[in-house]
């Protein structure tokens, strides 16, 4: 994984600041996360979901990119992307379970933020005004054989449209349990999705029940608005002019001094 520094940091401190006596657990990365399919009590929010044929109504937009730390930039996925980490956070281990992931600190590993990819739905090259609907209600089918029970949807938020900084993308909300020593904890999760070059990239902030607040949403959507493709090389600068030629010297001619014919 090569490193690149190619942009000034424009960022603010998080200040992030969330610990659980079992957080360190999570520090090695490659926890499994798996799907909560509720029995008869589900959580208000996924009794009160949407009909999925709202799935494409506008969520609120962010085109801010803040609290990223542009220095911290790195290439993924083969060189195809890059990504930055949210300010004075951590980059942990690698894990074949996603590109990368950032956590606060050593110590401080919740929330975590990872991306992850996969190949974007089919037909959707890149998500712009034509095609964010689509893309939305793609994501939406996607997830609706997983998260619902009776006919009805668990998604703790539908996905929706959303705006990632330069980025057209969708935003939703399931529920999911992680195994600490053997018991399942619940946990909370957010996930923003963008399509670049037909790779679809997902960035998905996670905590302990009742630890995800709005700041760690928002460096989460950062991180999302700060995707990109590599900045390129610097354009090699172009070639001097040619100097021009020196004039000729002039034809000598007949001196007014030479003696006559």
């Amino acid at each position: 994984m090569s490193t690149a520094i190619t942009r000034s940091a424009t960022a603010r401190n998080p200040a992030a600041r969330w610990a659980a006596p079992w957080a360190t657990v999570f520090a090695l990365g490659g926890v499994a996360l798996a799907a909560v399919l509720p029995a008869g009590g589900c959580s208000s929010a996924a009794r009160k979901a949407k009909p999925a044929d709202d799935a494409e109504v506008v969520a609120e937009d962010d085109a801010a990119v803040e609290g990223i730390d542009f220095d911290t930039a790195i290439t993924v996925d083969d060189g195809r992307i890059e990504v930055c980490s949210p300010e004075g956070w951590t980059r942990a281990p690698q894990s074949k379970d996603y590109l990368v992931k950032y956590v606060p600190g050593r110590k401080k590993t919740y929330p975590s933020i990872v991306v992850m990819v996969s190949d974007a739905p089919e037909g959707i090259v890149e998500v712009d005004d034509g095609s964010q609907k689509e893309f939305v209600a793609a994501i939406a089918a996607s997830l609706a054989g997983t998260y619902s029970q009776n006919g009805k949807s668990t998604l703790i938020k539908k996905p929706a449209a959303t705006r990632l900084g330069p980025h057209l993308g969708a935003v939703w909300s399931a529920p999911a349990t992680i195994k600490v020593n053997g018991v399942r904890e619940t946990i909370e999760r957010m996930s923003y999705a963008l399509v670049i070059d037909g790779r679809m990239y997902t960035v998905e902030v996670r905590a302990p029940k009742g630890k995800l607040d709005a700041e760690g949403r928002a460096l989460a959507r950062a991180v999302a608005a700060a995707i990109g493709p590599p900045e390129s090389a610097e354009e090699p600068a172009a070639p001097e002019p040619a100097a021009p030629e020196p004039a000729a010297a002039p034809a000598p001619t007949a001196s007014s001094d030479a003696p006559p014919a």
